[in-house]
């Protein structure tokens, strides 16, 4: 089942799949609470096992006015593989047309850019190094 939940609830998975090793403080995004923001889970039997948040945000490669960010997308290791990320993804994609999306963008992991891809994303740009984490792509979805 997938659910708009509070912030509280994505840290524990943000913590293990996006920052391990790190303090959970690591996981916190000084965008959680602003406002417009939503959080995504996906649950099973009360677990948490995949996540993503939503932030009205604008990039300065777009000039789209409505522009929203995916951030701290994850799925738990042990249920990866099963098309658990892609639903909560798409369910992402139309709760941010429902607010009026124009485009959606995202810090794709390297390692990640196939499964963007296999939803629309494009990449913009070339590849570029997040430190402390890897590199990453600037991708987007257009509505």
């Amino acid at each position: 089942m997938i659910k708009e939940v509070a912030v509280n609830d994505v840290y524990p998975l943000r913590s293990k799949v996006l920052r391990p090793g790190q303090p959970i403080e690591a996981c916190h995004y000084k965008e959680d609470s602003r406002e417009g923001v939503f959080h995504l889970a996906a649950s099973d039997k009360g677990a948490v096992i995949g996540i993503a948040s939503f932030y009205p945000e604008q990039h300065p490669q777009f000039n789209d006015a409505n522009s929203w960010r995916l951030r701290g997308m994850a799925t738990d290791p042990e249920v990866r593989g099963q098309g658990l990320g892609l639903k909560l993804l798409q369910q992402g994609i139309r709760h941010c047309q429902a607010r009026g999306a124009t485009i959606l963008w995202c810090n794709a992991r390297t390692s990640a850019m196939p499964f963007y891809r296999k939803l629309n994303f494009e990449i913009y740009g070339d590849e570029f190094m997040i430190e402390n984490i890897g590199p990453h792509y600037l991708m987007y979805y257009k509505y």
